[in-house]
């Protein structure tokens, strides 16, 4: 879902909320580019290093959030402004930055067209999960089912809507949003997904046998996840952190989140697609 540049469509200067990853050239970036914002008249509400609480009342009013950093400060940012449906721009100060927008330098090339209003907002789907009566957190990139034991496997039956897809004994399994699709369910052999499609994909982690292979389900399916006895309990990872460990006999349910992220977007549709398609190494940064 996309809308015009909605925050500043009446070239008022926005109120912002700065997302800040603890890397030195985030940090010299971050002095450069307040000054810069301050002159034209942005203000700046405030300053949230990772793992600080956001003032919720400079939530309610600010029009967007800016972050510096890489891929691991979106994910922080989203988990504490996506209820807030405010807007995510991501400036690259990271190593990766595939769920960034722009370079440094590039930001600052654009900040006239995004005082004017030239960009869209896009809203992208999350996944929750239930274990037993317990709804957690909604993510944007994945959900992992881990052994809880490195070197043992554990074994898994899934279901899609009721319905028996495989047995696989394994060292995990992802379920994955689009947009995290060029993250951990990459690196595991599953396929790039255009984050304008909403669906789920299901990912094996080094199946035995290769008894699984990589799916991808429509994002009204309720994926369900049962952990069997006879093996290794799990645990369960949300966007990169352990949440809670899933004893053998227990079931996990996933399924499309009612809350999204939403996210400034300057670039074509399709450029997160072509640097995933570009990436040489790590040496990524402020390429298109």
């Amino acid at each position: 879902m996309n809308s015009e540049g909605e925050a500043l469509r009446y070239g008022t200067p926005p109120k912002i909320i700065i997302f800040v990853s603890p890397r030195e050239e985030a940090n010299k970036y971050l002095e450069r580019l307040k000054r810069i914002l301050i002159e034209r008249g942005w203000e700046i509400l405030q300053i949230v290093r990772l793992g600080k609480n956001v003032d919720k009342g400079s939530l309610m009013v600010c029009d967007f959030v800016l972050t510096l950093g890489g891929d691991g400060t979106i994910l922080y940012a989203s988990r504490e402004v996506s209820k807030y449906g405010k807007p995510i721009l991501g400036i690259n100060l990271g190593r990766v930055g595939l769920l960034t927008e722009l370079s440094p330098e590039e930001f600052l090339e654009k900040i006239d067209g995004i005082e004017r209003g030239e960009f869209r907002v896009v809203e992208t789907m999350k996944i929750i999960a239930r274990v037993s009566n317990e709804m957690l957190q909604p993510v944007l990139n994945e959900y992992v089912l881990m052994t809880s034991k490195p070197g043992k496997i554990i074994g898994l039956q899934i279901f899609v809507d009721e319905e028996f897809i495989a047995k696989v004994l394994c060292d995990g399994l992802i379920v994955s949003t689009p947009i995290g699709s060029t993250s951990y369910a990459l690196s595991a052999g599953g396929p790039v997904v255009s984050d304008q499609i909403e669906a789920m994909i299901i990912v094996p982690i080094a199946p035995l046998y290769r008894a699984m292979y990589p799916l991808l389900v429509p994002s009204r399916s309720i994926i369900k996840v049962k952990i069997e006895t006879g093996w290794a309990d799990a645990w369960l990872i949300a966007d990169g952190n352990i949440i809670r460990k899933v004893k053998k006999g227990c079931e996990v349910v996933f399924k499309r989140a009612d809350e999204k992220a939403r996210f400034i977007r300057v670039r074509h549709s399709l450029s997160r697609i072509r640097k995933v398609m570009s990436l040489v190494g790590l040496n990524v940064r402020g390429k298109p």
